[in-house]
């Protein structure tokens, strides 16, 4: 579905060139939830921007469903896109626009009648689980809301492929549960190839079948999300598996609250003792 070959994006500024990807190679088969992990700057959302080649690398190929999309004239580029929905941490919604209106917006050039787009665009906004907010607008919406809508956006066209640029970093973990929940109903139901992008390993554990580790523009382990997390062989990797854990330990362990010292009296065994 998506194979990424030998990606490498540079970055020149005053005579200094920045490598942002480094020679990056991964492949991404159809059906996977593929999770790109990694700190802040280590190069994974420049990467995910070249599969859909909002950031042209500036060498390697793009392959996606066969066709290197670097190779593509613009117009039939414009075409291929509309199969790569993507959603962005900050929902990059129109804030004078409804939300039907958001829904609607990629499907303006559409051969559909005015009135499937409405329909189709309903149909989103239930699936997603937000139909009743159709009137409103982003400004009377809450995080996890205005995701919702840019999913139902992203998935406006008919993609076969999802890309999530840290997609539930500015959510609190109730709402990112809730998100990610959905994003892993929309991969079965639709067979919805996703690229989730995160520095959240939890993320990545909730609903990723393979998983990529980043640091510094290039990425240091891959493997099955079970391979990862049974056996890391990076230092990185094994902080980013420590996160999760500790999350589990902290959710699962009970807490015991101090017991007084009366009840510590009164509940205490008295020693037996022999007749």
């Amino acid at each position: 579905m998506i194979d990424l070959k030998h990606i490498s994006v540079v970055f020149e500024k005053d005579r200094k060139r920045f490598t942002a990807v480094d020679d990056v190679s991964l492949k991404v088969d159809e059906g996977d939830v593929f999770g790109i992990v990694g700190y802040s700057g280590a190069g994974k959302s420049t990467l995910v921007r070249t599969i859909n080649l909002l950031q042209p690398p500036t060498s390697g190929e793009v392959i996606v469903n066969g066709e290197d999309l670097t190779k593509l004239p613009v117009k039939e580029l414009r075409q291929r896109r509309k199969k790569i929905g993507m959603i962005f941490q900050h929902f990059n919604l129109m804030n004078a626009r409804t939300i039907l209106g958001n829904v609607l917006y990629p499907l303006k050039d559409s051969k559909l009648s005015d009135a499937d787009k409405e329909k189709k665009a309903m149909d989103l906004l239930r699936l997603v689980g937000i139909e009743e907010k159709a009137h409103s607008y982003p400004r009377e919406l809450s995080g996890g809301q205005k995701q919702r809508v840019a999913i139902a956006r992203a998935l406006a066209n008919d993609p076969k492929i999802l890309l999530c640029d840290e997609a539930t970093s500015a959510l609190d973990p109730r709402t990112t549960t809730s998100i990610l929940h959905l994003l892993k109903r929309l991969n079965k139901e639709m067979n919805l190839t996703i690229v989730l992008i995160t520095h959240e390993m939890q993320a990545v554990k909730e609903i990723c079948n393979k998983v990529a580790v980043m640091e510094s523009g290039r990425v240091v382990e891959s493997g099955s999300l079970i391979d990862i997390f049974a056996n890391p062989q990076e230092e990185i990797t094994q902080q980013f598996v420590n996160t999760a854990s500790h999350w589990d330990e902290t959710i699962d362990k009970p807490t015991i609250p101090p017991a007084s010292s009366s009840t510590c009296a009164t509940s205490a065994p008295r020693p037996r003792t022999r007749s």
